[in-house]
């Protein structure tokens, strides 16, 4: 085995040119010996390159991915240029890495542009990394929605990329000039052609920084009432409660009166019921605070409320505010559908009778006329009828 520790001897010093042609002329003679080092060489190189693959897994559980990566590639580029390296030397082709090594030579002041523009890419990879991440870990905290983490991370890998162009652009001496005239007039030209889409596209925005509401959220605006189901950058879906889709234009929801149903932890539920003109009302407001007051569907606090709002044509109006928590349309009615069932059992048990308009025809012998009026205020409609 000294014919190869020789090998290895001379590999090593590789700064010495000398000893290479006679290391060719000693020991490379014959295609066996040549066969047999490349062969050599080979398991090496694939033996490297797992042993590599092992100690990058290792460090990447300790010390993290980005360093277990960039220390993987340079492992694995130091073999891969001694494996060439070897190869050249046992098949007696040196001469073309020579050529290719005088081929890229370069100056200082290009090699540290090179050097440069290497480094602000790597530094633009890792500050996208470590911006998605932050993005990630409020998402898991729930400070951002899914829609906002992923608009989140286009807007901050655009930006981090355009600052890094930038930079490279100005390290190779390129004029910027003429490029963001270029910009400028290309956005003019989009900006006169698809103003709408442009408009719901920075209400969009305008949307994801103000969050009026959130995905899941019954909202109403421009007479559409559901749940929110998706906001993208340009439109607002929103799933009616009769299981129809509408997609509502950003710029129509930031210039329409909106109203977040979900935005505080109650609602008030409103419910009119009539009573006759006769009746008592303290004892019928007293009546409906009672009958609705233990529901199981309202909540406690507040406490019903039955105020009279007006007088009508065959009724005095009356009207039971109640509230319940964590607002959805299912609650909403079946908090009425509740509260009417208890008033109307409690009426029909006080004896409280709720009014409705009627007419009452009669004829006359004087002959025939009309005559229409209101009895009692109750909105009874007499129709005398005179021969």
């Amino acid at each position: 085995m000294d014919w190869f520790a020789s090998i290895l001897l001379s590999v090593g010093f590789t700064l010495r040119p000398a000893p290479i042609p006679e290391l060719q002329r000693t020991y490379l003679d014959s295609v066996e010996i040549q066969l047999l080092a490349t062969l050599l060489l080979a398991v090496v190189l694939v033996a490297g390159i797992g042993v590599a693959s092992r100690v990058r897994d290792i460090a990447r559980r300790r010390h993290g991915r980005q360093i277990a990566e960039a220390s993987y590639v340079f492992v694995l580029g130091g073999l891969v240029t001694g494996g060439v390296y070897g190869f050249s030397v046992f098949w007696r082709v040196t001469y073309v890495l020579e050529y290719t090594l005088s081929a890229m030579m370069i100056d200082r002041w290009l090699a540290a542009q090179q050097l440069v523009t290497l480094a602000i890419a790597l530094s633009a990879y890792l500050a996208m990394r470590f911006v998605n991440r932050s993005i990630d870990k409020l998402a898991q905290t729930r400070a951002l929605t899914k829609h906002q983490s992923e608009v989140a991370y286009h807007v901050s890998d655009v930006a981090i990329v355009a600052f890094a162009a930038t930079m490279i652009l100005t390290l190779w001496g390129i004029d910027l000039t003429n490029i963001f005239i270029g910009a400028g007039a290309i956005t003019a030209v989009v900006a006169l052609t698809a103003r709408e889409t442009l408009t719901a596209m920075l209400a969009g925005f305008i949307l994801l920084f103000s969050r009026p509401f959130y995905v899941g959220d019954w909202i109403e605006v421009n007479e559409t009432t559901g749940i929110v189901t998706d906001v993208t950058i340009f439109t607002t879906k929103i799933q009616t409660f009769d299981d129809k889709h509408v997609l509502v234009p950003n710029d129509e929801v930031t210039d329409s009166q909106l109203i977040n149903y979900s935005q505080n932890d109650q609602l008030r539920v409103d419910v009119e019921v009539g009573i006759d003109y006769d009746t008592d009302i303290d004892h019928a407001r007293s009546v409906v605070v009672d009958a609705t007051e233990d529901l199981e569907s309202i909540k406690n606090a507040p406490n019903p409320q039955v105020i009279a709002t007006e007088f009508g044509e065959s009724a005095i109006l009356l009207e039971c505010r109640v509230w319940i928590a964590d607002p959805t349309m299912r609650r909403m009615l079946q908090a009425q559908t509740n509260v009417i069932e208890a008033i109307t059992t409690a009426f029909e048990r006080e004896g409280i009778t709720i009014p409705y308009p009627h007419r009452v025809h009669a004829a006359r012998e004087e002959g025939f006329s009309v005559d229409s009026r209101i009895e009692r205020g109750q909105g009874s409609t007499v129709s005398a009828f005179e021969d």
